[in-house]
């Protein structure tokens, strides 16, 4: 009985000395959980405040310079490091903007606290693009029609959200009422219905172009007067085959089952409600000497937004999608791309030259130009 209860009492203080390490192991395991989470969360929060930074230097830049290319204000935000970078917080940050496309620039920006790394970023349009200035109608003009698919071509007003309707102002205009008429004295209100959370309230889309293919050389006139602030966005619809059933049909709604997907040329930001971003299958281009007008390239083929990113920043390249290996290929080192350096020629229009390609975003399925034409004070 004596060697029984030695044995027993053996057991217990081995027991519990093996539930004690586990206790122990089981605190350190949670105290580097919690360490980690905080080192994480640190990490979010610089990169939250570089991004920040970089953003309001970018709007600072681009307010005061409204007659910058995009390249010189990506150049004038980066600065001759090609980045910002600095402490923040016990950690470190670093932040750059990019240009997307031709009238749209990316800013990402990288927080680090001890192990833990985070990166954020978004891109937005510059500035006046797509924007009124002043009284105006809209001329539309297709310029090539590259694809087969059956298409159409919606307009959509985003209206500032300032506007307060007639009624209530002296003389009982508004300039900024999205109104239908030339002037204050034969305008009718148009209340304003839409959606929106931010800047602006989108308008319900009017049709431009009815469902078609194949229109190089087509022009419309939207006759509806279009007030100063307003942003004019158009959202490709697209009917994936080419029988196009309801061809020429103008009583067609934009969210008709007809329809397979859409492609806006703008978007509310999702994160600064304040900016508009370009749609991924949109490439917004000014025009290199004439004042408010742009052209629109549409890519209506489904591709991942990586190619798409990769083909609006860098152009088509040598068209292979694979992976990039060398010093020169900086930021894309190791990465898929398809090897371009940048939309280097021009059409005889003095716009990026597009070419049609069909394994590969192009942006030349359908392409529009859009003129604004003042409308004399009556």
């Amino acid at each position: 009985m004596g060697k029984i209860a030695i044995l027993l009492a053996v057991a217990a203080v081995i027991g519990g000395s093996i539930l004690l390490l586990q206790s122990s192991s089981m605190r350190l395991e949670s105290d580097e959980r919690q360490a980690e989470r905080q080192e994480e969360a640190l990490a979010r929060e610089i990169a939250r405040s570089a991004y920040n930074r970089i953003i309001s230097r970018a709007r600072r830049l681009e307010s005061a310079n409204p007659d910058w290319s995009l390249e010189q204000l990506v150049s004038a935000v980066n600065g001759s490091a090609g980045k910002l970078t600095g402490q923040l917080q016990g950690g470190s940050y670093e932040a750059w903007v990019y240009p997307l496309g031709a009238s749209s620039y990316g800013a990402v920006a990288i927080g680090r606290y001890g192990e833990a790394e985070h990166r954020i970023g978004s891109h937005r349009v510059m500035r006046g693009v797509l924007e009124v200035d002043q009284p105006s109608q809209v001329k539309v003009t297709f310029l090539e029609s590259m694809a087969g698919y059956c298409s159409a071509i919606y307009l959509q007003r985003f209206v500032p959200r300032n506007n307060n309707g007639m009624g209530n102002n002296l003389g009982g205009c508004d300039p900024s009422n999205p109104a239908l008429g030339g002037s204050c004295s034969n305008q009718r209100d148009v209340e304003l219905r839409g959606n929106g959370n931010g800047r602006y309230i989108a308008l319900e889309p009017e049709l431009v172009f009815a469902p078609g293919n194949n229109r190089d050389g087509a022009e419309a006139l939207y006759s509806t007067v279009l007030n100063p602030g307003e942003r004019v966005n158009f959202i490709l619809a697209v009917d994936a085959d080419f029988n196009c059933e309801r061809r020429g049909d103008t009583s067609i709604d934009i969210n008709d089952p007809f329809y397979e997907y859409t492609r806006p040329a703008l978007l509310e930001s999702v994160g600064d409600f304040s900016q508009m971003q370009e749609g991924m299958y949109a490439m917004i281009q000014a025009h290199p000497t004439r004042p408010n007008v742009w052209r629109i390239a549409f890519e209506d083929l489904i591709f991942p937004r990586a190619k798409l990113e990769d083909v609006k920043r860098w152009g088509y390249g040598d068209r292979r999608w694979r992976r990039r290996r060398g010093p020169q290929w900086g930021e894309r080192n190791g990465k898929r791309s398809y090897g371009g350096w940048g939309w280097r020629e021009t059409d005889s229009r003095g716009y990026y030259k597009l070419l049609d390609f069909g394994h590969m975003p192009d942006f030349s399925d359908q392409v529009i130009e859009i003129e604004f034409i003042p409308v004399p004070a009556s």
